[in-house]
């Protein structure tokens, strides 16, 4: 049974040089890394030489990882040494910070210049239904979870650690990608015939035809609405992320996978973007994996089918799964992992190249990425233990 490969410790200074990623706020300065001779792993487990028991995925030397990722202009901020050479491992942070390796200070989750994760923790209770579990997204709360249970549809419930819940009301076997948003999508700016809506999913409708819809959930799922044109073109539409704050005047940009053959040159579905506007058009997402011209259409006769997109509330980070690939922009094999990349919310495009979250990336399949509601925590689909399970990994 493969178990996932953690990170190396390391205090707040790292002898002998690290590899330091950095990044500008609000996007536009992009990822960099340096290899320090006889630094600490800590996190960068892209590098080459690293494996993960029964085999790796990992990429060659030279593709860059995310992990400490700060603005530019000035370093990443450790912790306090501790008084009188005696270092206290306690950690009790407030609600909503975390604790990084090796200090007691508290940072914020809400920062996201650092991504470094501890060990995955597999959510039993959601996952050994002797079926899979699929697409974990939070609730409003520390412990409600939507997610797709396979051969059933979309669960929701209050407790991931102590109930599996209970099937949403109206979902069918064939919805998949359930969605919350901490508020609602009202009248769309413009597109005055779409519901005032919180929650997103996707519905196969018939063979290879995905279609995306939209409901009010108020402890439960009322009215649900086929969303129009953009994000629904008939060639199947599916796996919707959301930021609802992409700009200054609040209006919410979607990116989605499309199947439409005007969005991409590719052989496969395309991620696009859009926003929830009047007369609004879905753009390519213009996508580079670990490196400049480094693109999902590269890594197969087909694109990856779903880069399962999740967003933050600002538009401003993304998360994707897709086909981990080495220097050279080759597949390193079949399995697929966990990248982020920098977002210019007012376009919805990268501004650096997608990154790989070694600290929580398997040599199987790891998928479905997004954060709780305080981003302290990382949620993510993952077959590493022979079947599609559910995963947490905090943050360090």
């Amino acid at each position: 049974m493969h178990r996932a490969r953690s990170g190396l410790p390391r205090s707040w200074l790292v002898a002998g040089g690290a590899a330091w990623l950095w990044l500008s706020s609000c996007g536009g300065t992009a990822f960099t890394s340096a290899d320090g001779a006889g630094g600490s792993a800590s996190g960068m487990g892209g590098a080459a030489g690293q494996t993960s028991a029964g085999g790796s995925k990992s990429g060659t030397a030279g593709t860059g990882t995310a992990g400490d990722m700060t603005s530019a202009g000035g370093p990443d901020k450790g912790g306090s040494g501790g008084s009188g050479g005696v270092v206290s491992t306690s950690c009790d942070c407030p609600a909503g910070h975390y604790c990084r390796d090796g200090s007691t200070d508290c940072f914020d989750c809400a920062e996201l210049n650092r991504l470094h994760f501890a060990v995955p923790e597999r959510l039993a209770t959601l996952s050994d239904n002797g079926a899979g579990s699929r697409f974990p997204r939070v609730g409003l709360t520390g412990t409600d979870l939507f997610f797709h249970w396979a051969g059933v549809g979309i669960r929701y419930t209050t407790d991931a650690s102590t109930s599996a819940g209970s099937l949403i009301k109206g979902s069918i076997q064939q919805d998949s990608a359930p969605l919350l948003l901490k508020g609602d999508v009202s009248g769309a700016s413009g597109l005055t015939t779409l519901m005032s809506f919180n929650f997103v999913y996707d519905r196969m409708v018939e063979v290879g035809r995905r279609e995306l819809y939209v409901g009010e959930w108020k402890n439960d799922l009322g009215t649900v609405e086929l969303l129009p044109a953009p994000f629904n073109g008939g060639k199947s539409d599916f796996s919707m992320a959301v930021a609802p704050h992409a700009t200054p005047d609040n209006i919410a940009r979607a990116f989605w996978m499309t199947g439409r053959d005007a969005m991409s040159a590719t052989l496969g579905p395309s991620l696009v973007t859009a926003l929830f506007t009047a007369n609004s058009v879905g753009a390519p997402v213009a996508l580079n994996v670990g490196q400049a011209g480094c693109t999902p259409k590269d890594f197969s006769v087909k694109a990856d089918p779903d880069l399962s997109p999740w967003v933050t509330d600002d538009g401003k980070t993304l998360l994707v799964s897709t086909t981990r690939v080495d220097a050279n922009c080759a597949p390193a094999n079949q399995g697929k992992d966990i990248y982020t990349a920098l977002l210019q919310p007012s376009t919805g495009q990268p501004t650096a190249a997608a990154l790989p979250m070694s600290d929580v990336n398997s040599a199987m399949d790891d998928v479905d990425p997004s954060f709780s509601a305080d981003l302290c925590d990382l949620y993510f689909a993952s077959n590493r233990d022979g079947k599609f399970g559910l995963y947490k990994a905090h943050r360090r």
